[in-house]
């Protein structure tokens, strides 16, 4: 008896009526707040040859840098960071939105296992839903690598509309195509 209660115990996580909801609603994804015990994964994904390759600073992340940034976005609360799980509760990527009063940048990534499977446009989708939904946000911008075609696509298709293409100064001069996405009438 006693075995079978602390069995039980350990598979309360307090996601479970989130974990209700999402199949109630057909989803494919949800979220779940970033916490403590997500740095080593989201080290893992941020470090993947292919998201450097299509970050603005291709260089690999050094642990002690990427710990030190973790905790700050942990404790920030202009930064809303979510874990996307799928429906077998599998983390499939990450997306953080940095607010600066009424807009929010987003940064997206999708694990490599998991990419071209059309999680990146639900992803975006659901969580720009949820930023405009639980705050004052009106505008999420995505500055994305000309080349970076997939990630593109991805925001096209959850809605975002395209602005221009520009030169960002505090990243030493990359271009980037500019996306954006508005508020709706969302209510709080």
């Amino acid at each position: 008896h006693q075995l079978t209660l602390e069995h039980a115990q350990g598979l309360v996580d307090g996601e479970g009526s989130a974990r209700v909801l999402m199949h109630l609603q057909d989803q494919k994804l949800r979220l779940r707040a970033v916490g403590e015990d997500d740095g080593e994964l989201l080290w893992q994904w941020a470090n993947d040859p292919e998201v450097r390759l299509r970050s603005f600073s291709s260089k690999p992340i050094p642990w002690d840098e990427h710990v030190q940034w973790f905790n700050l976005k942990l404790k920030s609360s202009d930064c809303k960071f979510y874990i996307a799980l799928n429906t077998q509760d599998i983390p499939i990527g990450s997306i953080r939105f940095d607010i600066d009063h009424n807009e929010a940048t987003v940064s997206i990534c999708v694990n490599s296992e998991h990419r071209g499977q059309g999680y990146g446009s639900t992803l975006i989708n659901l969580a720009s839903t949820a930023i405009f939904r639980t705050s004052h946000t009106a505008k999420i911008n995505a500055y994305i690598k000309p080349d970076n075609l997939a990630s593109i696509r991805a925001f096209l298709k959850a809605g975002f509309k395209e602005v221009e293409t520009l030169t960002l100064k505090d990243k030493n001069g990359v271009n980037a195509r500019y996306l954006v996405k508005q508020r709706q009438n969302f209510i709080h």
